[in-house]
């Protein structure tokens, strides 16, 4: 644990490229804690390298104690941001399709057709505003209803049932404007 400390002071005196020794040191344990996260080995190596990325550019906010605990916390970080984003683009694509078939049907017919899905974004244009709002919110941008509710200062349950109005309209006017 000395030897890393000293690497580290060494490394912020200026000599970069002692960080080598501390990427192959830890390597192998940063590619394993992303994989875990992130479950699948490409993901996992770009989330690998841009945790050194990150430890390297934050160095000088290391203050002691485990190097490894602060490395593998920067790349489970790292790792967790990435699924996060991932999940809310996942969301975002197959969104539009769970607001007509209720989330029920199977990943494959979830894929929109373009088409499909510019029609639903135009129906959601011509909904009631109050309505429009908690779908982009929910559907589009991922927000939980429990964040909706905190950021808008609105009951759970009337951000529910504005969701539940608003996927009633929306089946209304798909099926009516024809398929």
């Amino acid at each position: 644990m000395e030897h890393e400390h000293d690497l580290i002071r060494q490394i912020l005196l200026g000599n970069k490229d002692l960080f080598a020794q501390i990427v192959l040191q830890y390597q192998n344990l940063v590619f394993t804690v992303c994989l875990q996260i992130v479950g699948n080995e490409s993901d996992a190596e770009n989330m690998a390298q841009e945790a050194f990325l990150a430890a390297y550019c934050s160095l000088a906010d290391f203050h002691g104690g485990s190097f490894k605990s602060w490395l593998c916390r920067i790349a489970a970080n790292k790792s967790i941001d990435h699924k996060r984003k991932q999940a809310r683009i996942e969301v975002v694509d197959f969104a539009p399709q769970e607001l007509l078939i209720g989330g029920s049907e199977s990943v494959e017919e979830l894929f929109l057709q373009k088409e499909q899905k510019e029609r639903l974004e135009h129906i959601v244009s011509t909904i009631a505003e109050r309505y429009a709002k908690v779908v982009r919110a929910f559907y589009f941008d991922g927000l939980p209803v429990k964040e909706i509710s905190r950021r808008w200062g609105i009951p759970e349950k009337t951000i529910e049932t504005q969701l539940y109005r608003a996927r009633q309209i929306i089946r209304e006017r798909w099926e009516n404007d024809g398929s």
